[in-house]
């Protein structure tokens, strides 16, 4: 699901130079308030959304924009992608409110710029701006926080920074230093006491297959150490030791035999 970053020098160039050029900065009536989700997910419901975590950038203020800049770094330790209001979003339904363009920055790993801008002025209030899809480390563990932050200016060149931009008002929101963000993270917990799991997951990966009667052969076998989880999912006869006689039970779940 992680794909490539397309390009936006395009865009870049011309909020460059809505940023730089001769309209002046006015005052600000109040804050606009930038926000990166802060996300407490369990080790269960990691395992079962394949360390995909869905992490929104979110803008508070009905503020009448016509142009954004900004730049999010993602913890190094995992892999991303953005979703914006394109085709490829669409799956998220309608989540997200501006088609934003994002940019990766050069040799600088879990760094994106952001960038939009055109003439019909942007007024949805309360709306999520765009979504990182934050790809966590398999061998992430309760404690673990991977971090997202909001940047207000590029990392390789200090001269570059971010806009908030309102054409009716000419007024930059950054440039008059009334701009509010606050960072996000991903922060693994232990899994709560009745948490769901599907009996016979052993694997849990949210499904009961064949991949799970070997999860539990390899338990038996030594092969494989099940956590606490695992073993509450496997152990599908109750004795308290997931062995081969749950392994034979999950294969007659596979292939739809009851007792």
């Amino acid at each position: 699901m992680i794909r490539k970053l397309k390009n936006t020098a395009v865009l870049s160039m011309l909020i460059a130079a809505v940023s730089s050029a001769a309209f002046p900065v006015q005052a600000a009536a109040a804050d606009l308030t930038v926000s990166i989700d802060q996300v407490d997910v369990s080790t269960v419901k990691l395992k079962n959304s394949n360390y995909e975590v869905p992490v929104f950038v979110r803008l508070e203020q009905n503020v009448n924009l016509n142009a954004i800049e900004f730049g999010i770094s993602v913890d190094t330790r995992c892999r991303f992608d953005t979703v914006t209001r394109s085709e490829y979003s669409q799956i998220y339904g309608e989540r997200i409110g501006i088609e934003m363009s994002a940019a990766s920055i050069p040799d600088l790993d879990g760094v994106v710029w952001m960038t939009w801008a055109r003439n019909s002025i942007y007024y949805k209030e309360n709306s999520n701006i765009l979504m990182f899809l934050v790809k966590v480390p398999e061998n992430a563990q309760a404690g673990d926080v991977y971090e997202l932050h909001y940047l207000s200016e590029s990392p390789i060149n200090a001269a570059k920074k971010h806009v908030w931009y309102n054409f009716g008002t000419n007024t930059d929101y950054a440039l008059s230093g009334t701009v509010v963000s606050s960072d996000g993270y991903v922060r693994i917990t232990e899994a709560q006491p009745g948490e769901d799991v599907l009996p016979g997951d052993a694997n849990l990966d949210g499904v009961v297959n064949i991949l799970d009667a070997i999860t539990v052969n390899r338990a038996v076998l030594g092969k494989e150490t099940l956590d606490d989880q695992q073993k509450a999912a496997a152990d599908l006869n109750g004795d308290g030791i997931p062995d081969s006689i749950d392994s034979l039970m999950i294969m007659k779940i596979i292939v739809g035999i009851s007792e």
